[in-house]
């Protein structure tokens, strides 16, 4: 399939290749190199960081206890987390 590069250094990959390589529009990346005159997109999952003085500030928010909160133990978390989790993907 042929593809065009812009002026700003960006390509249309084709939909047949999007559709079998199961890629989402906006949400995720690839990795980029050449070797031996080849161009290689390869797609990778990247860990998406927090910055620390957002981090800290959602920590003051979020562990205190307000009226109205439900407290549960760390295991009921960790399955309720995991199940949503798994769901998203």
């Amino acid at each position: 399939m042929l593809t065009k590069l812009t002026r700003g250094n960006q390509i249309t990959i084709p939909k047949p290749i999007v559709e079998k390589a199961h890629l989402k529009s906006g949400s995720d990346y690839l990795e980029v190199e050449y070797r031996a005159g080849i161009i290689y997109l390869k797609p990778i999952e990247v860990e998406e960081r927090i910055a620390p003085e957002i981090f800290e500030k959602f920590q003051k928010k979020m562990l205190k206890k307000e009226m109205g909160d439900v407290l549960v133990n760390k295991k009921d978390a960790e399955d309720l987390l995991s199940k949503k989790t798994k769901k998203t993907r």
